[in-house]
């Protein structure tokens, strides 16, 4: 959805995290000599519920339905930690917690929920008086699962080319690897039981508008920010501050007396005076100001007319057909132009297929699982990379996906 329903929820909630980058952590995992380092590393792990849980009706959805969902997730988070993780590897803790959020959800679709894994370090440097050693803290986002989060895998356009008023644009990203024998995009495996597509075409007339509507307003903004409006406006607003000025004075020499008064009045007449001539000096024609919100101005009229030049030259197939947008930076096109199907650096628009999920069944089922196979962009040197590679190589695809409705 356009708020990334899930992932949009409290991360710290939703994820698995990593803390190998911690500064301590790197020392109880470096394999280094001290006896209380190889000790803290020995430490076995507990497996704790964090009480960052939080169910959030919507206007559609009952707070028994997003408790209900809660429970739903905590089923599939049973199958998702099937072994690897209820025995927690020696060195770490680990933290389970989820949140459900049916704020945002279209009347009839399942609820989101997001769950997810905290792994704590332990510090080798400090032992509490039981003798175990501390925790350190957590680390860099590594990943999790979501429940019926439908654009999990699909970076949203909605920054680049906006939306409207059916749906969130999004760029239609393709499967670059498998996981259990689900497609992965992203580094996020969606698994669903739903056999109709989960995203339909925007059209290029759709994307068109969009555009066009956004360039229309920033021309509108541009005139109404010009120096000659802002002068006019402030002139306008003359009386009304003046009147203002009186009553502050008034006010003033009531509690601090007429002297005080009197120089605050003549501050902020001098200050009016200033102003007024700053801005009609930048309001005349051929001020620098002038000049560059011309230029503004007219870049800004230009992306307008090239944009209903294009709206005008489509035929009706061309309108209605799926958009494609370029996305490359090495300037063939602007990113983000509509360009004809086929055009090397392009995209496809999408937007989510309202009767995607099944509206027969309770709000509270599993439809879709969005399961988190993401790490940082140098996680691979991290010596708690092998640990997070073989929970996920160990994950029960077939489990997960059983718990679909």
């Amino acid at each position: 959805m356009g708020s990334k329903l899930a992932r949009g929820l409290a991360c710290a909630g939703v994820l698995l995290f990593c803390v190998a980058a911690h500064p301590g952590v790197g020392r109880a995992q470096g394999g280094g000599d001290s006896g209380a380092e190889a000790e803290a590393r020995q430490q076995v792990g507990k497996f704790t519920q964090s009480q960052m849980s939080a169910a959030m009706p919507g206007p559609y959805h009952t707070l028994a339905d997003t408790k209900r969902a809660l429970t739903t997730a905590d089923a599939i988070f049973a199958a998702y930690v099937h072994l690897p993780l209820l025995d927690p590897p020696r060195g770490f803790e680990m933290l389970h917690n989820e949140n459900a959020d049916a704020r945002n959800t279209p009347r009839g679709w399942p609820i989101p929920v997001s769950t997810g894994f905290i792994l704590v370090a332990y510090d080798s440097t400090h032992r509490l008086p039981s003798g175990r050693f501390a925790t350190i803290g957590e680390g860099p986002v590594l990943g999790g699962f979501a429940m019926n989060s439908i654009d999990c895998d699909n970076p949203s356009a909605e920054k680049d080319l906006g939306r409207d008023d059916v749906s969130a644009f999004y760029l239609m990203a393709q499967p670059t690897a498998t996981m259990g024998g689900w497609p992965e995009t992203n580094g996020e495996v969606f698994i669903t039981k739903r056999a109709g597509p989960r995203w339909l075409p925007v059209s290029a007339e759709r994307v068109l508008k969009v555009q066009l509507d956004k360039a229309n307003k920033t021309l509108d903004d541009l005139n109404a920010e010009s120096p000659q409006n802002a002068y006019t406006k402030w002139l306008a607003g003359k009386d009304d501050r003046m009147k203002q000025y009186q009553q502050t004075h008034d006010q003033l020499e009531k509690s601090l007396g007429k002297q005080q008064a009197d120089s605050y009045l003549a501050t902020a007449l001098d200050t009016e005076k200033q102003t007024g001539a700053m801005m009609a000096q930048m309001a005349q024609q051929g001020s620098e100001a002038n000049s560059t919100t011309g230029q503004f101005q007219a870049q800004a009229a230009k992306a307008v007319q090239d944009l209903q030049a294009q709206m005008t030259s489509l035929s009706p197939a061309q309108r209605a057909a799926p958009a494609y947008v370029y996305m490359s930076a090495d300037g063939a096109h602007a990113v983000g132009a509509v360009v004809p199907a086929g055009t090397p650096g392009s995209v496809e628009v999408v937007y989510p297929n309202p009767d995607f999920y099944d509206r027969a069944l309770p709000p509270w089922e599993a439809q879709s699982l969005c399961v988190s196979v993401t790490t940082g962009p140098n996680s691979r040197q991290d010596s708690l990379y092998p640990t997070i590679e073989g929970i996920w190589n160990s994950l029960d695809w077939d489990a997960l996906a059983a718990q679909l409705k």
